[in-house]
């Protein structure tokens, strides 16, 4: 990741207060909360991408679904300046009673997951990124959400128990344009997820 037009958080680092794993919770806590029929995980333009977003500092980006390569969506969205991006570049999520009874199978479940991932790239600015990648691999710790009605996963309303693994990337504070596209696949190449950005950042008049 030394290559990389923009710098990029360390995963042993806290940005903002809290490890990748912490942020990673917090970020499925941020999509499951929203109802399927404006969910950013199906929105092919970017036009969904503000809604619930809580932080000053920090804006999350999703993927979208599987197998959607290569019907792979273009969303643009509009930013304040100096602000960071998390987002997956493959993850998964497990939920009790649906992935599993317990927090072990749960964790079991996501780790299979995330270990059959076998090819990851990310293209921020045209600079395309493969070597490292799978250094930002990172296990949430266990969390609850609040599932809504019409929810992106089909189960009741509620509250779960979830347990997440993947690999992310945490962007330090973007100051000009920027466009990203990421791609990852299991190992098997039954699985696809991909995803292209461009990010418009908003200039303060002088």
């Amino acid at each position: 990741m030394r290559a990389a037009p923009i710098p990029v958080y360390s995963l042993r680092s806290r940005p903002f207060g809290q490890t990748y794993g912490e942020w990673s919770a917090t970020w499925w806590q941020w999509l499951l909360s929203i109802p399927k029929s404006r969910n950013p995980l199906d929105d092919p333009t970017g036009v969904n991408a503000h809604l619930n977003q809580k932080y000053q500092n920090i804006f999350f980006l999703c993927q979208t679904h599987e197998n959607t390569v290569p019907h792979i969506p273009s969303r643009t969205v509009t930013l304040p300046a100096g602000v960071s991006i998390f987002m997956p570049i493959i993850n998964w999520i497990s939920i009790l009673n649906i992935d599993g009874v317990t927090d072990q199978e749960l964790t079991e479940v996501a780790n299979k997951r995330m270990d059959e991932v076998g090819n990851l790239e990310i293209t921020i600015n045209g600079l395309n990124i493969r070597n490292g990648l799978e250094e930002y691999r990172s296990l949430s710790p266990f969390f609850e959400v609040w599932l809504p009605e019409n929810n992106i996963i089909g189960s009741r309303p509620g509250m779960v128990r979830a347990v997440s693994d993947g690999y992310w990337l945490f962007l330090k504070p973007l100051k000009s344009d920027t466009t990203i596209s990421s791609f990852g696949s299991c190992s098997s190449g039954l699985t696809k997820i991909g995803v292209n950005y461009n990010l418009y950042i908003e200039q303060k008049d002088i």
